[in-house]
Parts: C-alpha cells; structure tokens; sequence
C-alpha cells in the first residue's frame, strides 16, 4: 500500500476519536498506514470544520468529555493531511449534491476524489449507500484492509 493517496471524509477521521463508531479498526488502519508514511490522506478544507462541530456536539452530549475532545483537534492540527481550496469545483459538487440527493458538504468530497482520481473511503453508510454502486471508487471504510 505505499506511495497510495485516498480521499478521507470527517466519517472516517472521526473514528479514531469517537470510539462507540462501527468500523473503528480500519479506520485506525488508514491511520497508522498514514502515521507511517504508507498513505497520503487528502481532502476538502471543510474537513477540519465537520470534525471540530462532531466533536462538539459529542462533548454535548457526554460521549466525550471536552479535554479529550481538545486533545484530539491538537492531533488533527498536527497532521499532515492534504486539505484542497473547492472554489473551483463548487459548481461540481452542487450538481453531484442536486443529482444523488446529498448535502454540498459530501458532494464536496467526492468531486475532490473523482477530480483527482483518486479512491474515497467515507465512513457514512448513507452517503455510500446512495452513490457506492455509482461510483467504484467510493470505498466504505469497514471494507479498507486491516
């Protein structure tokens, strides 16, 4: 798996600090393969802002307490993620958005990822329930190899 870049949502990334998620192993596998050098992990610039609200919301609603969550926006500040400017594409992903019915903000990641040609894993069973069979490179994360 080296030298591979993928498309990561905030679904996914979520994972490695909300632990009551479902597919919590391979979503710590695209982490250690990305800690190690192995992956690159690229995605919209709306990524820091979905993963900063989730984790709001679930010190809100007690399923983290608020060091761990500061903890953990310390851990994604530090990584090297890839993050892309989606002005230009923002047309694209409003089109994708209006076509398969899904908010602008998952429509962003899967223009990010058919632009650049490269696979997404998401880890919203819905998103890729509604366009998985459409798009092959649509990845759910509970099928990325541990």
């Amino acid at each position: 798996m080296s030298n591979q870049t993928v498309v990561v949502d905030a679904s996914v990334a979520l994972k490695w600090w909300l632990r009551d998620e479902d597919s919590t192993a391979e979503a710590d596998q695209v982490q250690t393969d990305f800690l190690c050098g192995n992956l690159s992990l690229v995605t919209p610039s709306l990524f820091d802002y979905e993963i900063v609200n989730t984790l709001k919301m679930a010190v809100v609603r007690n399923r983290i307490d608020e060091a761990y969550a500061l903890s953990a926006i310390a851990d994604l500040i530090a990584y090297d993620i890839e993050r892309h400017d989606m002005r230009s594409l923002q047309p694209l992903a409003f089109q994708l958005a209006c076509r398969y019915q899904r908010s602008v903000y998952d429509a962003a990641y899967l223009v990010l990822a058919q632009t650049l040609g490269f696979d997404f894993y998401t880890g919203d069973k819905r998103l890729f329930n509604a366009v998985g069979n459409v798009f092959k490179w649509v990845k759910w994360i509970g099928d990325y190899p541990v």
